[in-house]
């Protein structure tokens, strides 16, 4: 799964408070297909006041109208816990989260209205990237991606459908090689 925030916050220096603007995963279901899902949201004004999310917001390719616009937050995140729920059942075990930076993203959906448990997150795909490729430094998705000899999946990167279909890759990757 991925995130797209208005900043870095609690990872800023010093640390803000931020928002999810954008959620998504990709899972492998039982017929191999990979299904990719994302929802553009709303945090609330005021994480979007004064170009304070300007930056961020660049780099995920999102305009602050398009943010506005879309359903808020909580509504999204009653639609990612559905869809959590929904994948466990067709899959027949639980799920568990896998971020390509656990650090980053999961310290924003433990908050409020996201509200998911700690207990659902697998370890951080990153560290498992840098351990495997025996990488000096954790490598971004893209430099693993291609460490990997993986191609990118279609679409933007930066929105976070793509960006957990690469992290998808990559855990598979991985997984298959130990």
């Amino acid at each position: 799964m991925d995130t797209e925030t208005t900043g870095l916050g609690q990872n800023a220096s010093p640390p803000r408070p931020d928002g999810v603007v954008q959620v998504g995963y990709a899972w492998r279901a039982p017929d191999a297909e990979v299904i990719r899902w994302q929802a553009t949201c709303n945090p609330g004004e005021s994480y979007l006041r004064e170009g304070r999310a300007f930056e961020a917001l660049r780099v995920n390719g999102l305009m602050a109208e398009e943010v506005l616009s879309a359903p808020s937050a909580r509504k999204v995140a009653g639609e990612f816990r559905q869809r959590l729920t929904t994948i466990a059942r067709k899959s027949g075990s639980p799920v568990e989260l896998r971020s390509f930076n656990r650090d980053f993203d999961e310290p924003f959906l433990a908050a409020s209205p996201w509200d998911i448990p700690s207990e659902l997150w697998g370890p951080c795909l990153m560290q498992a990237a840098q351990d495997y490729l025996g990488h000096w430094k954790w490598p971004r998705l893209e430099e693993a991606l291609a460490m990997l000899d993986l191609r990118p999946p279609p679409g933007r990167s930066h929105t976070a459908a793509v960006d957990a279909h690469s992290a998808l890759l990559i855990y598979e990757t991985i997984s298959r090689k130990r």
